[in-house]
């Protein structure tokens, strides 16, 4: 079994942006303005998609737990 870096990439991505809008929904809810909210939300979102991108592609590496 063997998994694409583009199925990676795209997984990735719509998982990211589902996490984008709610952390922006978040900072808006605790006491941000909606213009405030927009920095922050976007900086972590970039940042986790690498780290999240580069964590499934270590995992797809691991045999474990993989039955055929």
């Amino acid at each position: 079994m063997r998994v694409t870096k583009k199925r990676t990439f795209v997984k990735t991505a719509i998982y990211r942006v589902w996490i984008l809008v709610t952390s922006y929904l978040f900072l808006v809810l605790v006491g941000k303005s909606w213009g405030d909210a927009v920095g922050p939300a976007l900086a972590l979102n970039v940042l986790y998609s690498i780290g999240y991108y580069t964590y499934d592609r270590i995992w797809q590496n691991i045999k474990w737990g993989i039955e055929k």
